[in-house]
């Protein structure tokens, strides 16, 4: 268990291969262990580094609130503890709002970005929808319906069809998410209540790919779509059919493809 002690926070955090190095930024709720659908393929490719965000998993918690810019923040100084120069930064969900800023914020620290399932800010259906969530589990909803009704709105239908895959993924929730830090859950929604980067992605100069389910119906496929018009090193969008907002978990095999092929086209 590697955890970096940082000036303001401890965080969790593993490597992963050898290569040129890769951030993986998690979404809200979620962990380091988020990504381990493509670990082990990307990882012959590149140097994974994966860490919780502070307030989740093994990562220390902040008793006040939290905000992109700091969580931004820990990254960079994360990747400065690691002595990590500069890397390709992977955000998914909330971690693409961290990508964002670590783009704009600290432009010298970031080679290639990708912001896959993600927007400039949240939207109106989507802070109450997650607002919802953090209510019941206030109340004590069971834990095991909580995530299957969650569920819902992160993985696409055809997805969801897969019944012991999603059982499992379910009981690997349940030992991982700590039933005691609710309030972090209201933290993390607070802190992408509060962020809108529409105002400064002309400021991200990092050659950007953008990735969407065409299936997210967490994050409207038309909210992505503005990182295209506001970042002008963006390429046009990758669209993956029939997947909603966690696209490397449901399609691994083309979401680890499309990275090689954005991270390597100009090696020879």
């Amino acid at each position: 268990m590697s955890i970096a002690q940082l000036e303001n926070i401890n965080l969790y955090y593993e490597i992963h291969g050898k290569g040129d190095p890769v951030i993986l930024i998690p979404d809200l709720l979620e962990s380091s262990q988020s990504w381990q659908f493509i670990v082990n393929k990307l990882s012959k490719h590149f140097k994974l580094i994966l860490f919780d965000n502070r307030n989740v998993g093994k990562s220390d918690c902040s008793p006040a609130g939290i905000t992109i810019p700091i969580m931004a923040e820990d990254t960079v100084a994360l990747m400065e503890f690691l002595k990590i120069d500069k890397a390709h930064i992977i955000g998914h969900g909330m971690g693409g709002f961290i990508a964002q800023e670590i783009a704009i914020k600290f432009p010298g620290k970031v080679d290639k970005l990708v912001l896959e399932a993600t927007a400039p800010h949240s939207n109106l259906r989507q802070n109450q929808l997650l607002n919802n969530f953090y209510n019941l589990l206030e109340k004590g909803t069971n834990r095991e319906l909580w995530f299957r009704d969650y569920f819902l709105w992160i993985y696409s239908a055809q997805f969801l069809e897969n019944i012991d895959f999603i059982d499992a993924l379910i009981e690997f929730n349940l030992s991982y998410v700590n039933p005691d830090r609710i309030e972090d859950f209201k933290k993390q929604i607070n802190a992408i209540q509060n962020y809108d980067s529409s105002s400064t992605l002309n400021q991200i100069k990092a050659e950007t790919l953008i990735i969407i389910g065409e299936e997210d119906i967490l994050t409207y496929a038309s909210d992505s779509e503005k990182l295209y018009q506001g970042i002008s090193m963006a390429s046009y969008p990758v669209y993956f059919e029939k997947t909603g907002h966690s696209i490397h978990n449901e399609n691994p095999k083309n979401f680890i493809h499309t990275l090689l092929g954005f991270f390597l086209k100009y090696v020879r």
